[in-house]
């Protein structure tokens, strides 16, 4: 067959019996409109936007909520109670934020019993200043007891959850973040706060000092009797120290004065750790304070802030 009577045969295979022109099947030529006029896929694309929006939502839920998101190194950190890191070690006590926002008029979450703070009721042992500050001990198995270099149990799992196991706090529920705070008298902050020394009139809430440990930070505070003017000298030296390791090390600290602390002391906090110093002592643990803040700043950082 000649290539002229091949093409007439698919011309008439082509042609309808009744003589019509039946529709051929298109050409690869012709372009084939999306509905709509628009060859652009804004229905896909518009999905896939939407499915990354609430994957990343659900990744930060799940970090804000406490933790799935942490590294191994992280929980190593946290659970590790050696005693060359400066600090008492202070079980964890978990994570997680409560439902409400701060309030000056609500309760914060009290200190569990035997641990030393401004408030304590009569009768309530306080340590004297500047020593360990003791954690209670709790229902548990004694072979879970754990110590601290000096050989004192510090809590027995599992650990409490609806106290403080130390002053500051060191892990445990926290407020979740928030922006424009009165924490009193019209003073404004964000939670958690940045690194940063806060004047005297900005006191951090108990409830939001975790959540700075939380961001792989140190907390720093202190307590001075109302005329104490020698401890206030040493807040001034305290305020040169923790500005330079904010300036010049670039190191995660917030300080500021903290009242739920005994008058007279400094107290840090890391996530898992307290070191609680007395003013009078500063010329001699001064290197304790440094060591403190230099050692455990990103430490324990369960939500990669420090990456």
């Amino acid at each position: 067959m000649s290539r002229e009577q091949r093409r007439m045969d698919r011309k008439q295979r082509g042609s309808g019996s009744s003589g019509g022109a039946a529709a051929g099947p298109p050409s690869r030529r012709t372009p084939v409109k999306v509905a709509g006029g628009s060859r652009f896929p804004i229905i896909p694309i518009g999905i896939g936007v939407g499915v990354v929006i609430v994957v990343a939502l659900l990744v930060y839920l799940v970090s804000q909520a406490g933790g799935s998101s942490s590294t191994p190194e992280a929980r190593k950190a946290e659970a590790d109670s050696s005693s060359s890191i400066p600090g008492t070690f202070i079980p964890s006590q978990g994570q997680g934020h409560f439902s409400y926002q701060f309030s000056l008029s609500r309760t914060p979450m009290p200190f569990c019993p035997g641990i030393a703070w401004s408030g304590a009721p009569e009768g309530q042992p306080s340590p004297t200043p500047g020593s360990p500050t003791p954690s209670p001990v709790v229902t548990g198995s004694p072979a879970a007891a754990v110590t601290d270099s000096h050989g004192n149990v510090l809590i027995v799992t599992p650990a409490p959850t609806d106290c403080r196991a130390s002053n500051p706090p060191s892990s445990g529920q926290h407020l979740n973040v928030q922006n424009g705070v009165d924490v009193g008298g019209g003073n404004l902050i964000k939670l958690p706060p940045d690194p940063d020394v806060y004047p005297p009139e900005v006191v951090v809430p108990r409830d939001a000092i975790a959540h700075i440990l939380e961001h792989a930070g140190v907390f720093v505070g202190y307590n001075c009797k109302d005329g104490d003017s020698a401890c206030q000298d040493v807040v001034q030296k305290l305020t040169d120290l923790v500005n330079d390791r904010i300036d010049n090390h670039h190191e995660r600290v917030v300080m500021s004065r903290d009242p739920d602390l005994v008058q007279g002391t400094i107290g840090m906090s890391s996530w898992t750790r307290e070191l609680t110093i007395a003013t009078t002592d500063w010329d001699a643990r001064k290197g304790d304070v440094t060591a403190f803040i230099s050692k455990n700043s990103c430490r324990v950082d369960l939500e990669g802030f420090c990456k």
